[in-house]
C-alpha cells in the first residue's frame, strides 16, 4: 500500500507545480478567467495588485509542495513527517473553502465571478478529502511498510 500512496504523493506534487506554474508566470492570463466584467468599461481588467496577489498564492503553493515531495521517500520516522504536513495542508483547505464558500455567499463583492468562486471550491474539494481522509480515517496509509527495521541489539 505504500507503493500507492507515494504515487498518490508525486500525483500531488506535479498537479501543484503543474497548476501554480502558469499562477507566477501568467497571473493575467489566470485572472482573466475570473474575474468579473466592469460594468463601466465592459472589458476585463487586471489590477497589477490582484496579479501580485495571484502570484503570492502561486508561490505558496510550489513552497507547500516541497514537503510534500519530502514525504515521498519511505524512512522509520515518515509517517510523522505526512501527518504534519497533511495536517497543515488540512488546516489551509479549511480556511481557504470558509474564505471561499463566504465570498459565494456575498455575490457582487469580490470582484471575481461567481463561477470561478465555486469552482475555485469544488476544485479544491478532492484534495481535502484525501488529506483528510489519510491522516483521520486511514492514518494506517502514512505509515511506511518498506523500511526494515533495526535488528536487536544481542547482549552477552
Amino acid at each position: 500500500m505504500t507503493r500507492v500512496f507515494q504515487l498518490g504523493l508525486i500525483i500531488e506534487a506535479v498537479l501543484n507545480i503543474v497548476g501554480a506554474l502558469p499562477f507566477v508566470l501568467y497571473p493575467e492570463w489566470c485572472l482573466s478567467f475570473a474575474i468579473a466584467v466592469d460594468p463601466e468599461s465592459g472589458i476585463v481588467n487586471v489590477p497589477p495588485s490582484s496579479a501580485l496577489l495571484w502570484q503570492v498564492y502561486g508561490v505558496l503553493v510550489l513552497a507547500l509542495t516541497v514537503p510534500t515531495i519530502q514525504c515521498i521517500p519511505n524512512s522509520e520516522a515518515v509517517a510523522e513527517k505526512r501527518r504534519l504536513t497533511f495536517n497543515t495542508l488540512i488546516a489551509g483547505e479549511v480556511f481557504l473553502e470558509a474564505l471561499l464558500l463566504w465570498h459565494i455567499s456575498q455575490p457582487d463583492r469580490s470582484g471575481f465571478t461567481s463561477t470561478s468562486l465555486i469552482l475555485s471550491a469544488v476544485f479544491l474539494l478532492p484534495a481535502l478529502s484525501w488529506h483528510t481522509f489519510a491522516v483521520y480515517i486511514m492514518p494506517s496509509l502514512l505509515q511506511s511498510y518498506d523500511v526494515p527495521t533495526k535488528p536487536a541489539k544481542k547482549t552477552l
